[in-house]
């Protein structure tokens, strides 16, 4: 085979295809045939949705919750992880640790999210829907549905958010709660509860320069009722967030029944318990002001109108 001169036979054929001008020139003939413009724009339109289709949101999304191991999470993996370019995200089997050592699973939870909003906005905004979720510290334990709307503005998704609203329903929820050391002014006694039902709990708040504001928190159930109000500055480990929460609690909840003598000076003419929740989730600091000064200033309350739960 004589190579130089098929060499020499190929490369002025070589530069003829790839001669700028002959192409240009040959384009613009091409452009003047009938529909030319259209099937171009046609098959440019065709290769953006196939790119569309085929591009791999899943490792995307895995990646993105993967970022989140550079803040409060230890670790965090997904079973099943399924997706709609219209906006729902369904995922299966859902486990997470806490830099604390605290374990959260979520047996599904579907969240109707822009993707794009996500990626490009650095926010989230839609419905969240958990079912099966469990949160173990060890000590203690929560169990619970949830569904609600959520709008959280992020400057960066491994940090905390900076603005955003959510309005968040519970329900069948089982508390499991540590021993809790009562007040120095109680006698610094240890209390024990036990497994705490709530049927329901409607929480509205906003989000304001990295502070959680809550404007409504009632409890519905079974083995107590009650309401919550204040705030918690957020921060990057949630282990490390600042409660400033008042909570109010119908004294006749079964839960509280065998502790009734201890709480009765505690206790306002509303049969109201009022207990100031102070500290992090780490070390949490528990006040309670007597009688009349559970409600300065006076002024009706939600609880107020909160019936017992049978």
């Amino acid at each position: 085979m004589d190579f130089a001169s098929i060499k020499n036979s190929a490369l002025p054929l070589i530069k003829s295809i790839f001669n700028l001008s002959s192409l240009w020139s040959k384009a613009k003939e091409a452009l003047k045939l009938p529909y030319a413009k259209t099937y171009i724009a046609f098959s440019i339109f065709m290769v953006l949705v196939f790119l569309v289709v085929t591009f791999p949101y899943d490792m995307l999304i895995r990646s993105k919750l993967k970022d989140l191991e550079k803040g409060t999470l230890k670790t965090i993996t997904v079973n099943e992880l399924n997706f709609s370019l219209i906006d729902i995200i369904e995922m299966k089997g859902l486990y997470a640790m806490l830099r604390s050592g605290s374990e959260i699973n979520v047996r599904t939870a579907d969240i109707d999210i822009s993707l794009l909003r996500l990626l490009i906005g650095k926010d989230v905004k839609g419905t969240v829907q958990l079912a099966g979720f469990k949160y173990d510290s060890g000590t203690s334990q929560i169990g619970m549905n949830m569904n609600g709307n959520i709008f959280l503005d992020y400057k960066t998704l491994t940090g905390i958010p900076q603005a955003g609203s959510c309005s968040i329903i519970i329900d069948k929820a089982m508390l499991r709660l540590s021993q809790i050391n009562l007040p120095d002014s109680m006698g610094g006694l240890p209390l024990s509860l036990p497994p705490i039902r709530i049927s329901s709990i409607k929480i509205d708040a906003d989000i304001t320069g990295g502070k959680l504001m809550i404007k409504n928190f009632r409890i519905f159930g079974a083995d107590l009722n009650g309401s919550i109000t204040g705030s918690i500055s957020l921060q990057k480990n949630m282990m490390n967030s600042a409660f400033d929460l008042r909570l109010l609690l119908n004294a006749d909840s079964p839960v509280l029944e065998n502790y009734r003598n201890f709480f009765e000076r505690y206790i306002n003419d509303r049969n109201q318990l009022a207990i100031q929740l102070r500290g992090t989730p780490m070390m949490p600091r528990f006040e309670m002001p007597q009688g009349s000064d559970t409600e300065p200033g006076g002024g009706d309350h939600p609880i107020d109108n909160i019936l017992p739960v049978q």
